[in-house]
């Protein structure tokens, strides 16, 4: 009873919500989309999801097709992967202490209508000093369309370390709405790495919602990237951190035809000494929009430090790039900067590449490569070497 009171709570909350827009990106009416649901295994999906760096071979996978088909494993001990449905029916005490606590179903009709509608997502606990380099792979395929709206939460107890990598996509001739509800917790002394890749199609509108609690001493890096056309594409992750942590939240963006993106990224520095960076690089073509957010917060008398990075590269007359950075500071001991720049590529420097042998669609690639390129430090080698790939194909993509 206790189980169905408090989803009951939820559902209440949410039907109040279905209305409410999000202050950020463009609204979508998410009524066309709820009627669909599909669950077949294509055999598309291994392709598909591999272009978006999902190893299939990984020890420990979680793959989800639309709203109901899942397939689920973990040979890696002391790390548990399960859907969110067997995690809550088995574990519903437990399963209460991290399923929509940092994330609020009322939060805007987005969130609503995935406490509602949603099914799936994963649910990863990794145990107390458990500390892998295989990555956890994740991917979530949409096959046919409509409704794709996962509930993930990742669990790291103290001491643990874990990379987990997490691939979306779609077949191209399918149109829906993903909203994909994250929440994460980095426990004591534990360090999670996440890198997400969306390879969405021109039909498609993207709503992931995202918050991460990271306890004392933990670190979160994270990488997003965006690698096609989307539709629209709006999301705000907020990172909470406590005493001395760090969390680096960085994103690569590619706008092309007519997409809309809004993207940003929140860090709020509850805790003395938390360090916080949130990096963007932005390239536009064609007649995409980009907006890059960004927001730093101290608390009250908090000791922390945190910088924010935004950069956007102009590759039409057509192509807009917008960069808002917020900085907030309620500590005189806080130290907070930012940096941010919107110019397109320098013809000197192409010429120099051409100069040296390099055909001018050679250089222009060089140079956007190197653009994209962010340093993310303490991710394992094999993952390295997809984002290196991913870099690369939106190079090529920008061209």
């Amino acid at each position: 009873m206790a189980l169905e009171n408090w989803l009951r709570e939820v559902r209440d909350k949410a039907k109040a919500a279905l209305s409410k827009p999000s202050p950020y990106g463009r609204d979508v009416d998410v009524t066309r989309y709820v009627e669909y649901v599909v669950g077949k295994e294509p055999k598309l999906i291994e392709e598909r999801a591999r272009e978006v760096g999902v190893d299939f071979s990984a020890k420990a996978i979680y793959t989800q097709v639309d709203q109901a088909y899942f397939r689920y494993l973990s040979r890696i001990p002391g790390i548990e992967v399960k859907s969110i449905e067997d995690f809550i029916e088995e574990d519903p005490d437990i399963a209460r202490d991290y399923v929509w606590k940092l994330l609020d179903p009322a939060l805007d009709k987005y969130t609503a209508v995935a406490a509602l509608k949603g099914r799936g997502g994963f649910f990863i606990r990794v145990k107390e000093n458990i500390r892998v380099d295989d990555p956890v792979m994740t991917c979530m395929f949409m096959s046919v369309g409509g409704l794709q709206a996962p509930h993930n939460v990742i669990v790291l107890e103290k001491g643990s370390q874990v990379t987990v990598y997490t691939g979306c996509t779609i077949a191209p001739e399918s149109f829906g709405l993903h909203v994909g509800l994250s929440e994460f917790y980095v426990g004591e002394k534990a360090e999670l790495r996440y890198v997400m890749v969306h390879a969405w199609n021109n039909v498609t509108h993207v709503r992931p919602r995202t918050v991460v609690h990271v306890a004392e001493e933990g670190k979160y890096i994270s990488y997003y990237v965006n690698m096609s056309r989307v539709r629209t594409l709006q999301t705000y992750p907020k990172v909470i951190q406590e005493s001395n942590t760090y969390a680096l939240q960085a994103s690569v963006l590619l706008g092309l035809g007519d997409s809309e993106q809004d993207v940003g990224g929140m860090s709020v520095l509850k805790g003395h000494e938390s360090r916080s960076e949130i990096v963007s690089r932005i390239v536009a073509r064609d007649e995409s929009k980009v907006v890059s957010r960004a927001r730093i917060t101290t608390g009250v008398n908090v000791a922390a430090r945190g910088h924010i990075e935004c950069r956007g590269m102009l590759l039409s007359d057509r192509a807009v790039v917008e960069t808002i950075p917020e900085l907030e500071a309620l500590s005189p001991n806080a130290v907070l900067t930012h940096e941010a720049s919107i110019g397109k590529l320098a013809e000197d420097e192409i010429n120099y590449l051409v100069t040296r042998g390099f055909k001018r669609d050679e250089a222009v690639g060089i140079l956007i490569r190197g653009f994209v390129s962010i340093d993310v430090k303490n991710i394992p080698d094999r993952v390295k070497k997809h984002i290196e790939t991913l870099e690369r194909i939106v190079a090529e993509k920008a061209l």
